[in-house]
This record gives structure tokens, C-alpha cells and sequence, in this order.
């Protein structure tokens, strides 16, 4: 079972500028939502002003299978936890807005979709050939999809923010196909890293290698950029369900492109400034288990097979009117 973690403040996203702001501003605008309707719940405003004002609690609430759990007084149960885990305060509720849970969902799986879209981000980053070839109509695919998503961010019209944003994912999905499938054919092209007496003689097996992983980096890159990308949009658009069961889909087949092979195949590649060539592969094979473990959770999310919701909150944010 999951847990939904809604945050005082979206964590620093490390993405691009405004890519980061579209999503603390989304971030902020949902979590506004559900702090305005715990604001009605009877009860709760009671025990809040027995509390700091200014310190961050925990509110934790404790669903069971999607309807928040009640006592035998038919009080649901609520508790304030201070950021050491401690119970500070019991609140009982007469009632709440089944909205809250769905609220609650969707900031908890725009919040993982993120992560993801940062841990793609990271080993995006380990790959450091300056990309110039972007005339390659695989490659512009992701590309377009990329930019058309950047676009969709700064349009203030919702519904046609959601559009330009689907069409945006169906770009992505097919640039991602095209370069993946791109991708296993230059990997296995490359050569092997075990060499023979006659290899140098022909030609320096570890110049080869350089050459042929240059494409191949290059692919590599803008299958993770494709995944990275399709996560913020999923994100944006509150689509858990559909998010999960293409990003699971994206990194199994990235890891079945040939992931260990090429991290065999590029230590023929000598190590510049510190750099080993076979750090990006690597990278990927060590996080592929986090980014499953993430993807699986949104996927609990989707479904609302959580066992709590913790809510950090001020105090005073629920004593303005």
C-alpha cells in the first residue's frame, strides 16, 4: 500500500527553469484546493488553534478502502504530528468532502510523476556529447514533442493547455518508438569490448568504439528526454493511470534496447577528465529499480490503494477566512 505525501512546498524539481515553475505553480493551485475544503471540516479548526500557528504539522488521515476511517462515534479520525513524528493533537471530523481523497490523489501523483521526470533528468545529464545532429527526423520527433509541450505551458486557457498537451504525448510516444528501435541497432553495432591480436591492426578498436557510441549516446539521450518529458506532461494533465502504464512501458523497453551490452561495449572508450563513457549506462541499470518502485506507486495512487494521506500544514492557513 502507498501513502499520499501532500508537501508544504514542491522539493527545488531540478528541470528547467519553467519547466520547474509550471509545476510548483500546478503544485500550488491544487494544494490551495484542498487546504480551502479542509477549512469546512467541522472540528478541524478547533484543534488547529490549540497549535503554533507558523510551525509546519503533519495531518494525517487514515483512508480505508477509499472512504477515510471512522470511530464507533462515526468520527473520522485525524492526527497532528509535529515533524519528529510525535501525536500532538487527535482531530475528529463529523464530516468531509469526498473530494479531499480525490484532491489528495492527484497532488500525490503529480509529486512522484515529477520525481520520475527528475531521476530521467539526472541520467540524462551523465551523457555530455554536445548534441548536433538534430536533423535526424527521429530525433526531431522528440524534439517537436518537447517544444510543443513547453508551449502548452505557457497557455492560460486550461482546456487548450490539455489539448496542445495531448497531442504533445502522442508526438513523444512516437519519436520514443522510432528511437528506441534506434537505439538496440546501434548498440549492437557497436563493437565488442573483448579484442583480439588482429583488431588494432586494421583499425584502433577503441577509436571505432568512440565513433559508433557517439550516435548511440546521442539516442540514448533523447529516448530518456522522451520519458522525462511524457512524465511532466501526465503530471500536468492529472493522468495517473495512463502515465504509469507508459512510463513502465518506456523503461523496460529502454533497458531491453541492450542497456548492459552497451555498458560493456563503452569501456573500449578511454575516460576523459574523470569521465568513464560507461557512466550514463550504468547509471540507468541503477536506478531502473527506483524508477519501477516510483511508477508502481503513482500506479497505487491511480487506483486510490492508499493507507494514508499526510497533509503538512500551517495552522494558520486553516484559520483564514
Amino acid at each position: 500500500m502507498a501513502t499520499v505525501i501532500i508537501p508544504y512546498k514542491l522539493i527545488d524539481v531540478g528541470l528547467f527553469e519553467e519547466n520547474a515553475d509550471f509545476h510548483s505553480k500546478t503544485f500550488c493551485k491544487r494544494r490551495k484546493s484542498i487546504i480551502n475544503k479542509l477549512r469546512y471540516i467541522k472540528g478541524l479548526r478547533k484543534v488547529a488553534r490549540k497549535l503554533d500557528q507558523d510551525t509546519v504539522y503533519k495531518l494525517v488521515e487514515i483512508p480505508e478502502n477509499g472512504k477515510l476511517l471512522k470511530d464507533s462515534s462515526g468520527n473520522i479520525k485525524g492526527v497532528f504530528y509535529d515533524k519528529d513524528g510525535k501525536i500532538l493533537q487527535h482531530a475528529k471530523f463529523k464530516s468531509i468532502q469526498p473530494s479531499i481523497i480525490e484532491l489528495a490523489t492527484t497532488i500525490g501523483s503529480q509529486i512522484v510523476l515529477v520525481e520520475i521526470a527528475m531521476q530521467l533528468n539526472r541520467i540524462e545529464k551523465k551523457i555530455s556529447r554536445i548534441l548536433n545532429e538534430f536533423h535526424n527526423n527521429r530525433i526531431s520527433e522528440v524534439f517537436s514533442g518537447v517544444n510543443q509541450f513547453q508551449q502548452a505551458m505557457m497557455v492560460k486557457d486550461k482546456d487548450r493547455q490539455s489539448r496542445m498537451i495531448e497531442h504533445a504525448i502522442q508526438t513523444l510516444n512516437s519519436g520514443f518508438e522510432k528511437t528506441v528501435r534506434s537505439l538496440k541497432i546501434q548498440i549492437d553495432n557497436a563493437p565488442n569490448p573483448e579484442i583480439s591480436f588482429g583488431d588494432n591492426w586494421r583499425k584502433k578498436k577503441s577509436t571505432e568504439a568512440e565513433e559508433q557510441f557517439a550516435l548511440a549516446e546521442e539516442t540514448f539521450k533523447i529516448c530518456l528526454m522522451a520519458a522525462k518529458t511524457l512524465a511532466e506532461c501526465y503530471a500536468a494533465i492529472d493522468e495517473p493511470y495512463a502515465a504509469t502504464n507508459t512510463l513502465i512501458k518506456c523503461v523496460k523497453t529502454i533497458k531491453g534496447s541492450g542497456i548492459e551490452l552497451a555498458a560493456k561495449k563503452a569501456r573500449l572508450i578511454p575516460a576523459k577528465a574523470n569521465k568513464f563513457p560507461e557512466q550514463p549506462w550504468l547509471s540507468f541499470l541503477e536506478n531502473e529499480s527506483i524508477l519501477i518502485s516510483k511508477i508502481k506507486r503513482c500506479h497505487l495512487l491511480a487506483n486510490k490503494e492508499f493507507e494514508r494521506i499526510e497533509i503538512e500544514i500551517k495552522p494558520k492557513e486553516l484559520m483564514e477566512n
